[in-house]
C-alpha cells in the first residue's frame, strides 16, 4: 500500500461507527475492491507528533551544579542534588538526559508517584519525543509488554535508538542493560519504599544498587534531602550539590516558626491558634487575598489521655502516642500500623474519664 494511502486509512471499527454500517456490507465493499483492507500492527504507546525543543541555556546556578554533578560522576560517586524549589533542576535534568541518549545509553527516571509522571511527560516529551517511554502500575498489561519489548530491542542498538524510561518504583526491574544514568527526583518521598505487597524495596536505594552493577551513573535530587542521603553525601560516600537560587531571581517565600508551647505559656494562643497566624490571617482577608491552612496529620484526635493520671494508650511497638480514628472506632500507630480498640478505662488508674487531647480533625477521620 502506497505511503498516501496509508495517510488516508482509516481502522475498521471506526468506519463502521462512523458510516452508521454494519460488517457484511463492509466486506461486500471489500470483496468488490471499493475498500483496501491491511493489517497492521500499531502500538498501544502513544507517538508524539509535536516538533522536538532544544533545551533551555542554564543560567550560572544551574550550569555550575551541571559541571559539579558531571566531575563527581566522572569521579564515580552518586550526586544528590539539594536544590530549593522551583530552582530549575529538571532543565538540568534534560541536559544530562540529552547527553547520555546521544552516547547510545539508556537513562532511568524515577518519580515517587504518578501524578507527577503524567505532568512530566508532555514536557520531557517535547525535548526527546518517541524516545520517552513511560511505565508505571497504572498501565495494563499490553502496555507494559510494549515497554518491556522496546527496552529488549534497544540493548541491540545503537544510539539512535536508545530510550529514557520515566516511571514510578517499579521501573527499577525494566530489562535495561545499557543504562547510562539513574535519575531519583524527590528522593526523600517515603513512596518509594514498597511496603505491601512483597517484594518489599526502596526503589531509590535499588537504583543506586542497579546503577553500580551497570555501571551508571546516579543523581538524587530533592528540595528536602532524606537523613540517609544527606550523611551520605556529609561523610562523602555521595557528592553535595547545592542549587539554593531560585529560577529568574525569584524570591524564597518567608518562614515564620512559632513556638506553640512558649505561645501558650505567654497566653498567646486562641482555640488551636497563635495570635501571629491569627494576625496574619486578618491582614491578608482585608487585602483580598487568600490563605491555606495545612494540617500536617491523619486522625480524628491525635491520642487519648486519662483526665485524672494524663495516663496515654502507647504503641507497643514504637512507644508512641496511638492516634483516634472516629470512623473505625480504633486507635493506629502511624509508624508501624499497630492497631486496637480506644480503651474505655485506664490501664493505670482503672477511671473511666479518657479523653480525646489535641486538635480534633473533622475532615480527616
Amino acid at each position: 500500500m502506497s505511503k498516501e494511502l496509508r495517510e488516508k486509512s482509516i481502522s475498521k471499527a471506526l468506519l463502521i461507527k462512523k458510516s452508521g454500517s454494519s460488517t457484511s456490507a463492509l466486506n461486500a465493499l471489500l470483496k468488490k475492491n471499493v475498500l483496501i483492507s491491511e493489517r497492521r500492527q500499531e502500538d498501544r504507546i502513544g507517538v508524539y507528533k509535536g516538533e522536538l525543543i532544544l533545551p533551555l541555556k542554564l543560567n550560572p546556578y544551574q550550569e555550575q551544579s551541571l559541571q559539579q554533578t558531571e566531575l563527581a560522576f566522572e569521579n564515580g560517586k552518586v550526586a544528590l542534588l539539594h536544590g530549593v524549589t522551583s530552582s530549575g533542576k529538571t532543565e538540568l535534568y534534560v541536559h544530562l538526559i540529552r547527553k547520555k541518549l546521544d552516547e547510545g545509553k539508556q537513562v532511568l527516571y524515577l518519580l515517587p508517584e504518578i501524578a507527577l509522571t503524567t505532568q512530566l511527560i508532555s514536557r520531557l516529551q517535547k525535548h526527546f519525543g518517541d524516545r520517552l517511554l513511560v511505565y508505571h502500575s497504572r498501565f495494563n498489561e499490553q502496555e507494559r509488554v510494549e515497554v518491556w519489548n522496546k527496552l529488549l530491542a534497544d540493548n541491540l542498538t545503537g544510539a539512535s535508538s536508545s530510550y529514557m524510561v520515566i516511571g514510578a518504583r517499579s521501573s527499577v526491574f525494566l530489562p535495561m542493560q545499557k543504562l547510562g544514568l539513574t535519575i531519583v527526583d524527590e528522593e526523600h518521598d517515603q513512596s518509594y519504599k514498597q511496603v505491601d505487597p512483597a517484594p518489599r524495596y526502596n526503589a531509590r536505594d535499588a537504583a543506586v544498587v542497579l546503577s553500580a552493577f551497570q555501571d551508571a551513573d546516579v543523581l538524587l535530587g530533592t528540595a528536602t534531602p532524606s537523613m540517609e542521603s544527606y550523611f551520605n553525601a556529609l561523610s562523602g560516600k555521595y557528592e553535595l550539590i547545592s542549587l539554593d537560587r531560585r529560577h529568574a531571581e525569584l524570591e524564597m517565600p518567608l518562614v515564620n516558626i512559632v513556638d506553640m508551647k512558649d505561645a501558650r505559656k505567654r497566653k498567646q494562643v486562641s482555640g488551636n491558634f497563635s495570635h501571629a497566624l491569627l494576625d496574619e490571617l486578618k491582614l491578608i482577608l482585608q487585602e483580598n487575598q487568600q490563605a491555606i491552612l495545612f494540617q500536617n496529620r491523619r486522625g480524628f484526635a491525635p491520642y487519648l489521655e486519662c483526665n485524672l493520671c494524663s495516663w496515654t494508650p502507647l504503641c507497643t511497638n514504637c512507644d508512641v502516642s496511638l492516634t483516634y480514628h472516629k470512623f473505625k472506632n480504633e486507635i493506629r500507630c502511624h509508624y508501624c500500623g499497630f492497631v486496637q480498640s480506644p480503651p474505655t478505662k485506664c490501664l493505670q488508674c482503672g477511671d473511666q474519664d479518657i479523653r480525646m487531647k489535641g486538635f480534633r480533625n473533622r475532615a480527616n477521620r
